[in-house]
């Protein structure tokens, strides 16, 4: 902001971010694309369950948001031990996050479906698929919070290439894990879970890598570090209300896609 014009900076931080947070909508979507050559029944498993993973990835990125605000004017405030710490603290509440669905994961999945449908064979595929997505989804929050961290410090092509990595080993390992290709178990609907958690594990480690090769500007120490009542707050003072849009948007986004899948499906 001290260096650059304003234009061309808009630009240069707003399109990765763009396309970061469509690339996360995007994982649900290419597997719903995948799964209806299974079956309608694969299909509606898959669709029902987007309203948690739309809730994972609204948690994810509106603390995220509040994260990069935060961050920001940490970095303004040339105030190195709050920069440190306030990265430290947004890490904290992605592991947080993660227990939190590792829970809903094993002890929710199956409750969830059951009330949406009596479909014996839709409660079992959509169970498998939430559950995997749930329980494994450090890589999801991990890799948000990273991509953030990237784009507080302006490094927004890195987190961009790092949530791309994890959204193109999505759509090629979906099809070899759903029908069992290239000598891999048939896993069906199983197998889309398993592609879209990998794809997020690798963007983690790939911004994480970022983070720790590039990002000179944020000092990850573990040392002394405690977790910050009044950090956590201001994160989510910007977080909640950003939380509460991208669910809202992401379901538009959702909808209107699986219209034209179920339609393709057809």
């Amino acid at each position: 902001m001290g260096t650059m014009d304003e234009r061309p900076l808009l630009m240069k931080l707003a399109v990765p971010m763009m396309i970061s947070m469509l690339i996360q909508a995007l994982y649900n979507v290419v597997d719903s694309f995948f799964v209806s050559r299974l079956s309608e029944d694969a299909l509606t498993a898959v669709g029902l369950a987007f309203p948690v993973q739309n809730l994972m990835i609204g948690i994810a990125v509106g603390t995220g948001v509040g994260i990069n605000s935060l961050l920001s004017r940490r970095l303004g405030e040339k105030n190195q031990k709050a920069v440190n710490d306030t990265a430290m603290n947004g890490i904290f509440l992605a592991l947080l996050s993660t227990i939190a669905f590792i829970f809903i994961g094993f002890f929710g999945a199956h409750a969830f479906f059951e009330r949406q449908t009596e479909n014996p064979e839709i409660v079992k595929m959509g169970t498998d698929y939430l559950r995997i997505c749930c329980v494994v989804s450090f890589g999801m929050f991990f890799d948000i919070t990273y991509a953030r961290l990237l784009q507080s410090t302006g490094k927004t092509k890195l987190s961009m290439i790092g949530q791309m990595t994890g959204a193109i080993t999505n759509i090629i390992l979906d099809p070899i894990m759903i029908f069992g290709l290239l000598g891999c178990p048939k896993m069906g609907v199983a197998g889309a879970a398993v592609a879209t958690v990998i794809g997020q594990i690798l963007s983690s480690f790939v911004d994480l890598y970022f983070n720790l090769k590039y990002n000179k500007e944020i000092q990850f120490k573990l040392r002394g570090w405690r977790p910050n009542g009044k950090t956590i707050g201001e994160i989510y003072a910007v977080g909640v209300p950003a939380i509460v849009n991208t669910t809202v948007v992401s379901v538009m986004i959702y909808g209107i896609n699986l219209i034209l899948i179920t339609f393709s499906a057809s």
